[in-house]
């Protein structure tokens, strides 16, 4: 059972929330110039805690960096629920296994588009794009964060497009994408539809 005397997170009237602008454009800027990509998509705690430092409640910075799930006193049994979609926010003790699925499901995509030379570079974008808003919204079904799960979600967005040189142009990791339609999409993409999301990205690198 969550202790309850632990906080919930919500980081949006957090004095220090105006830095998480620039933040996220310092992590950006790696990933552009060096950092590796893979180890982003397959991995967000670092960028995670990076962003979020500092904007934890007052006894819980390790809120920032860590899943839900994991052997701190106020994650152990952390809950997560989106009102009126049962199927976002693994239960705290399957993030671990869930987010090593979907880690192995990135990386096996993105080796396979590193050894396949044989796609025309329409098929190659399309998959690349497939691959990656399939990612993102798998992630945030898993909802692995007490919070700042959209923002690790749209880096992982980046991780796997800008790989190959797509870099979105209006897909801004903060703030969030204009609503509507993001919410839509992504509720399209979980029943099945991905193409509206695809579709989405697409636009978004289209005056790269």
């Amino acid at each position: 059972m969550h202790p309850l005397d632990c906080p919930d997170w919500e980081y949006s009237n957090h004095p220090q929330r105006a830095t998480i602008g620039t933040r996220v454009t310092a992590a950006l800027r790696g990933l552009a110039t060096g950092t590796d990509t893979l180890s982003v998509a397959t991995d967000t705690r670092e960028v995670h805690g990076h962003v979020f430092h500092e904007l934890t409640p007052v006894g819980c910075a390790y809120y920032a960096g860590h899943y839900r799930g994991e052997e701190f006193r106020c994650l152990r049994f952390y809950p997560v629920c989106v009102p009126g979609d049962p199927r976002v926010g693994a239960t705290p003790y399957a993030v671990a296994f869930r987010m090593r699925q979907i880690n192995a499901q990135i990386r096996a995509g993105v080796t396979a588009l590193d050894a396949n030379r044989l796609l025309t570079a329409k098929d190659r974008l399309y998959c690349i794009v497939a691959l990656a808003s399939r990612a993102f919204v798998a992630f945030l079904e898993i909802h692995p964060y007490a919070n700042g799960n959209g923002h690790a979600g749209r880096f992982i967005v980046w991780s796997i497009m800008g790989r190959y040189g797509y870099w979105p142009r209006r897909w801004p990791v903060d703030p969030r994408p204009p609503d509507p339609p993001y919410t839509q999409l992504i509720v399209q993409c979980r029943n099945g539809d991905p193409t509206p999301l695809e579709r989405y990205l697409l636009q978004a690198i289209a005056s790269t």
